[in-house]
């Protein structure tokens, strides 16, 4: 089980290193930045739990919506979001 959210940028932060801190302030993780620093990155990683959850939403949702006027569209949507869901919490690669 990991972290529960939210995760956030650590304000010590340097050009290497971005800090990870769970809602208390305790460090989580870091990233750190060898070659190409893409601050993006370390936004989305932030993100993961909070994506986790909205993926679990829509999971819920797309399935009450599968039996509705079109199944085909919305079992493609569930797949994707299963998928994602599966690999974010390590079901599948």
């Amino acid at each position: 089980m990991h972290t529960p959210a939210p995760w956030l940028l650590s304000d010590a932060r340097s050009t290497k290193v971005d800090l990870i801190n769970s809602a208390k302030g305790h460090a989580i993780g870091e990233i750190v930045w060898v070659d190409v620093r893409n601050p993006s990155d370390a936004k989305l990683i932030a993100a993961a739990p909070d994506l986790l959850e909205a993926l679990k939403i829509c999971e819920s949702n797309i399935a009450l919506l599968l039996w509705s006027a079109h199944p085909k569209v919305y079992s493609m949507w569930l797949d994707v979001v299963r998928s994602a869901i599966d690999k974010a919490i390590g079901e599948k690669a």
